[in-house]
């Protein structure tokens, strides 16, 4: 296993294990919305050399409210509009981003995974990864 991928599976392991002792849980998948990955190199992903900015509107002029996560919530259908597509931030607003830095999601590690954005028990959206 290439070091990077050893990296990757132990922060998702961190990550399940922090839920898991916060009580986290999947409240229901959020229908409407599809996961989506972005389209960077594991490298760029690794170290945030290459922060993605997440829009208030579908315009490059439209303000900058944050950075993209590498899985993201989009809205289904995926629609461009100006070049961007609806997602959905982990405080439940709707954002944009550009549709080019976007690819379909599927893990690295197991191809039978799926995923789906979901309601977390703590009201927020999240990502039920199973597989």
């Amino acid at each position: 296993m290439k070091k990077s991928a050893s990296i990757i599976a132990i922060f998702v392991g961190m990550v399940s294990g922090v839920a898991q002792a916060q009580g986290l849980s999947v409240a229901r998948h959020l229908s409407g919305y599809t996961c989506m990955s972005l389209n960077l190199t594991e490298q760029e992903l690794m170290d945030g050399s290459v922060p993605v900015p997440v829009r208030s509107d579908p315009s490059p002029s439209a303000p900058q409210v944050g950075v993209a996560a590498a899985t993201v919530a989009v809205r289904e259908p995926v629609t461009v509009v100006n070049g961007f597509v609806e997602m959905l931030f982990p405080n439940g607003r709707t954002v944009w981003v550009q549709s080019g830095v976007l690819k379909p999601w599927k893990s690295a590690n197991n191809p039978k995974a799926k995923c789906y954005p979901s309601l977390m028990s703590n009201g927020k959206p999240g990502f039920d990864f199973t597989g």
